[in-house]
């Protein structure tokens, strides 16, 4: 019987060591910064002892401008003033870029009264957003560029439907 309240009062302070211990660890965490962070603040602090002593100017990081998101909205659906498929879709990328920065929803997903996105309309907005980005980047300003490669990339959801329209608007150029 005493060998079992041993037991038991060891495990007790056991355990009291253990949860002190992860105590100790969540309050290391909270009051730490990582290495990469740490690194990257003796570098600046380099550089700029290093401008002071050798009486060079260092470059400031420029702060970005706000983006005025009505602005690209209102640039993405102006019907009086046509876009290009290139800036539609650079402004589009933009307008989404903008959005998921403050926490809003992601305008690439469905949603609606009785819709809520999946993991799949997620996964499916981002590789979306991903092919359209590349395709950006890959057209150079190009917007011709722009549409072939999107073109290539993608597939047709409707494919008979589409060679449909392409046979009637064929034969109407006869």
């Amino acid at each position: 019987m005493a060998e079992e309240m041993t037991n038991s009062v060891s495990q007790q302070e056991n355990l009291d060591d253990t949860s002190q211990y992860i105590e100790a660890i969540k309050e290391m965490k909270a009051n730490s910064v990582s290495k990469q962070a740490y690194d990257k603040l003796q570098d600046q602090n380099k550089q700029l002892l290093d401008a002071l002593i050798n009486g060079k100017e260092i470059e400031l990081p420029q702060q970005k401008e706000p983006v005025d998101v009505n602005k690209i909205r209102s640039t993405l659906f102006d019907e009086d003033r046509p876009l290009t498929n290139l800036q539609y879709a650079s402004n589009a990328l933009q307008l989404r870029d903008e959005l998921l920065a403050r926490g809003k929803r992601d305008p690439f997903l469905p949603y609606g009264q009785n819709i809520s996105p999946t993991d799949e309309d997620i996964a499916k907005a981002e590789r979306v957003a991903t092919v359209m980005r590349e395709c950006v980047e890959y057209a150079d300003g190009d917007s011709e560029l722009f549409t072939n490669e999107l073109m290539r990339r993608t597939n047709d959801a409707m494919p008979a439907k589409s060679a449909e329209i392409a046979r009637r608007q064929s034969r109407k150029g006869r």
